[in-house]
């Protein structure tokens, strides 16, 4: 099976390519990066996506195409909504087009920073809340991802785990606050429904085997709050919890809006694959495993 990730040197790009290994697979990134081996990535500029990825697709046309890329960070988001939006949605729109010419599954990786209200889980057909730039832009991908071509999963996550490299991700900074004893303020207030990007990643290659096609929740089962899931990983990583302090996103944000209550339901994607998705504390359990095999 032949397997194209677009974007290959970020959290969930880099772990797919290492969990993709046994494939025939290739990344397709705008620089080369210590968190992925130089042998599976393959350099583009991202001017003409389109153009750019034909010309390695008419002689490996891939199965699957995942989109991982996206400027997450939501204050670059507010600052440069052009930016956000040719990377958020026309380079997804590009891929949808691209992913239809070749006829490979697309997947797209979208986000869950669509709610803000007094639900804990969110299901796929539950009104959204748009309250800035990265959420806006990331809702138009989704809506016009599916004008452009029919076997397309949307997938709506909360991502976790290791990166590597240079750049730490929010887990990695979370391990070395704790084992350097920082102090570290954890939010009370912001919920989320996190799975581990290993297993996310086993879950797409069944979806595909499944010819799923939708938007669909993957993620953990069950919502926490950062506070709650940091004194859960120190207890299990065995560190200390004493400088971890209670704080919240909503006194801390300014003047940028955030989502924050982004658990997810998972009901739908656990009745197609006739699978249960993981607890919180299961995943915690699938990191502290992947940690102790990096170590």
């Amino acid at each position: 099976m032949k397997i194209a990730i677009i974007g290959g040197t970020g959290l969930l790009g880099s772990n797919l390519i290492k969990l993709f290994s046994n494939f025939d697979v290739k990344a397709f990134s705008r620089s080369f990066s210590n968190n992925l081996d130089d042998k599976y990535n393959n350099i583009i500029k991202f001017d003409n996506i389109f153009d750019e990825l034909a010309f390695y697709f008419d002689s490996w046309n891939p199965d699957i195409i995942i989109n991982t890329i996206a400027i997450v960070n939501l204050e670059q988001c507010e600052n440069n909504y052009q930016s956000a939006n040719n990377i958020n949605t026309k380079i997804a729109v590009e891929l949808a087009k691209i992913s239809e010419k070749y006829k490979s599954y697309f997947i797209h990786i979208s986000t869950d920073h669509y709610f803000n209200d007094e639900y804990k889980l969110h299901t796929e057909d539950m009104k959204v809340t748009l309250l800035n730039n990265y959420a806006k832009t990331k809702y138009n991908a989704e809506n016009e991802i599916v004008n452009y071509i029919n076997n397309f999963l949307i997938v709506r996550t909360n991502i976790i785990g290791f990166r590597g490299g240079d750049r730490k991700s929010f887990f990695e900074w979370l391990l070395a606050s704790l084992k350097y004893q920082d102090k570290i303020d954890l939010y009370t207030d912001f919920f989320t429904s996190p799975i581990s990007v290993k297993e996310l990643g086993i879950i797409l290659i069944t979806c595909y085997n499944k010819k799923l096609v939708g938007i669909y929740n993957i993620a953990s089962k069950e919502v926490i709050d950062k506070y709650t899931f940091g004194i859960k990983v120190a207890k299990r990583f065995a560190f200390k919890i004493n400088n971890i302090k209670e704080s919240t996103l909503a006194d801390n944000q300014g003047n940028l809006k955030r989502a924050l209550t982004l658990g997810l339901d998972v009901s739908k994607i656990e009745k197609e694959l006739q699978i249960d998705m993981p607890t919180i504390d299961e995943t915690i359990e699938n990191l502290y495993i992947e940690y102790k095999e990096i170590k």
